[in-house]
C-alpha cells in the first residue's frame, strides 16, 4: 500500500507542474488576446472620433452652402418661385 501511495506521489508531482505549465499558457494567451482586443477598440475609437469631426465639418451651415454651390450648381430659390402646399388638418377636414 505504501508503494502505492509514493508512486502516486511521484506520478502526481510532475503532473501538477505541467499543468501549472499549461494554465500559464492559457493566461498568456488570454492576456495577448485581450491586449489585440483594446488595440482594436483603441483603432475604431480614433476612427469614429475621425468621422464625428468630417461629419461636423459639414453640419456647419457655411458648409452646406459652399458645397450646395460649387460642387453641385444648386442657389436659393427666388420667394416667387416657391409654392407653398397646405395640407388640412384632420379637424379642418371633418367639417
Amino acid at each position: 500500500m505504501r508503494r502505492v501511495l509514493v508512486s502516486l506521489a511521484l506520478i502526481s508531482v510532475p503532473l501538477l507542474m505541467m499543468l501549472q505549465v499549461l494554465q500559464g499558457y492559457r493566461f498568456a494567451v488570454a492576456v495577448e488576446e485581450t491586449q489585440v482586443s483594446e488595440a482594436k477598440q483603441l483603432d475604431k475609437l480614433e476612427e469614429n472620433k475621425r468621422i464625428l469631426a468630417g461629419i461636423a465639418v459639414y453640419d456647419a451651415p457655411e458648409r452646406i452652402y459652399q458645397v450646395a454651390e460649387k460642387s453641385l450648381g444648386l442657389r436659393e430659390a427666388d420667394p416667387e418661385s416657391v409654392l407653398l402646399v397646405r395640407f388640412p388638418d384632420n379637424n379642418e377636414a371633418v367639417q
